[in-house]
C-alpha cells in the first residue's frame, strides 16, 4: 500500500467562489479538456502552470501503434542477430506500417 499523501492533511482551507454561468461553463469545459478535477485544474493555475488538453484518441492510438511497431522491429532484430537471417517480409511490413502511422501522426499534429 502507498503511503498517504501529506497534502490531504495540509489542505484544510476551503474557499467559496462565485462565477457567472458563462465563467462556470468555460471552467467546466477547460477542466474536461484537461481530464482533471476542478480542484486539480485550479491548483495548476495557482502555480502558474497552464493545464494541457488531453491528447485525442487518434493520437493515443497512433502512439500505441508506434510502440507495437518498435516491439516488432526489436523482435526482428533479435531474430536476425540470433540466426544471421533477416525476415525481409516482416521487416518491410513493419516499415510500411511505420510510414503509415507517421503520416497519421503528422495529420493529427498539423
Amino acid at each position: 500500500m502507498f503511503p498517504r499523501s501529506n497534502q490531504m492533511t495540509t489542505r484544510k482551507n476551503k474557499i467559496d467562489l462565485r462565477l457567472s454561468d458563462r465563467e462556470l461553463e468555460r471552467l467546466n469545459r477547460d477542466v474536461k479538456k484537461a481530464g482533471m478535477s476542478r480542484e486539480a485544474y485550479l491548483r495548476q493555475l495557482i502555480k502558474k502552470i497552464q493545464p494541457k488538453e488531453l491528447p485525442s484518441a487518434d493520437y493515443t492510438d497512433i502512439l500505441k501503434n508506434l510502440r507495437q511497431i518498435g516491439n516488432n522491429m526489436n523482435q526482428i532484430a533479435a531474430k536476425a542477430n540470433a540466426t544471421g537471417v533477416v525476415d525481409a517480409a516482416e521487416y518491410w511490413r513493419a516499415v510500411r506500417w511505420l510510414e503509415k502511422e507517421i503520416g497519421k501522426l503528422m495529420e493529427v499534429l498539423y
